[in-house]
């Protein structure tokens, strides 16, 4: 019995996408196509390894067993192949670095720069990303490195997952500099019942966390406005026109609001994440490093 690598992936990525349409999405495949891989896979095992239950395709024991013993290899091969990619010392090719709005700016870019400067052979792309799109990214590959956020779901637990904590981050209240609150040393939800509010796009991390924070504190927030960039969420809230939760490191050295402590508020725990296989490339250690670096830099500031 030969096993093909490329169908012990299909396999392994039904179960965790669940579909075959959602297989063939992501490793851009036809449906019918990727059926016919998992067929031929099953005639190359001699064993069934999908089976229907009502209109579900799912794995059998024997399925399921093989997954499991895919991953294992399935990572050893990957890190052969980055080892025999990477004989020599210096970093080079396209490297995605990953992460959420705020820490674009303060980290991200100046890690992006001393890369350049340090390894002129390595293509650094940066990517947004949100936390809850996280696991995604580092499980599928998609990107090599991932800043994001702890949310203690299990995510860094992940046998599969390497993580670095680089810092932690307090979400501040911001507000005009004339505020009716801004003698107070720290603000509770409930305090701001009557304020008007400048949230970030829904579906995104503050998006949602702040609304869902004032409807625990009994109210609905009045939306002034909501944007993609926390430059102006800091802009809109300086001109009196509103109030805001930001990351402190996304307010960075900005005097022309008041930023304050939120009653109950804890700290973000912000990591950076790759692939425990992809961490014998020097591209991986080096763009590690330079996160590290900038995250330090930035807290300095």
């Amino acid at each position: 019995m030969a096993l093909n690598p490329v169908r012990l992936r299909l396999l392994e990525a039904f179960d965790r996408l669940g579909t075959i349409r959602a297989v063939g999405r992501e490793l851009d495949l036809s449906p019918s196509t990727v059926s016919q891989q998992l067929s031929v896979l099953e005639a190359e095992t001699g064993a069934a390894l999908l089976e229907r239950r009502g209109r579900t395709l799912t794995l059998t024991p024997t399925g399921a067993l093989l997954v499991e013993r895919a991953r294992a290899l399935l990572a050893q091969m990957d890190a052969i192949e980055v080892e025999l990619a990477e004989v020599e010392s210096e970093p080079s090719g396209r490297f995605r670095i990953a992460g959420f709005a705020s820490v674009i700016a303060p980290i991200l870019i100046p890690a992006a720069r001393s890369l350049a400067r340090q390894y002129p052979r390595l293509e650094v792309e940066l990517i947004e990303v949100e936390p809850h799109e996280s696991t995604t990214a580092v499980q599928r590959g998609t990107c090599d490195v991932v800043i994001t956020v702890d949310q203690e779901d299990g995510f860094l637990l992940d046998p599969s997952v390497h993580s670095v904590p680089l810092t932690t981050d307090p979400l501040l209240l911001i507000a005009p500099l004339d505020h009716r609150l801004a003698a107070q040393e720290q603000v509770a939800f409930s305090e701001l019942q009557t304020e008007s509010w400048a949230l970030d796009a829904p579906g995104t991390y503050l998006g949602e966390l702040v609304p869902l924070i004032c409807r625990r504190a009994g109210f609905e927030p009045r939306v002034a406005g909501r944007f993609t960039s926390y430059e102006v969420v800091i802009d809109h809230v300086a001109a009196g026109l509103s109030i805001a939760v930001l990351p402190d490191i996304a307010i960075g050295s900005r005097t022309d609001v008041v930023r304050k402590p939120i009653a109950g508020m804890s700290e973000r725990k912000i990591v950076a994440t790759a692939r425990k296989g992809s961490l014998q490339r020097s591209a991986v250690a080096a763009a590690l490093a330079a996160v590290q670096r900038a995250t330090d830099e930035a807290v300095a500031r």
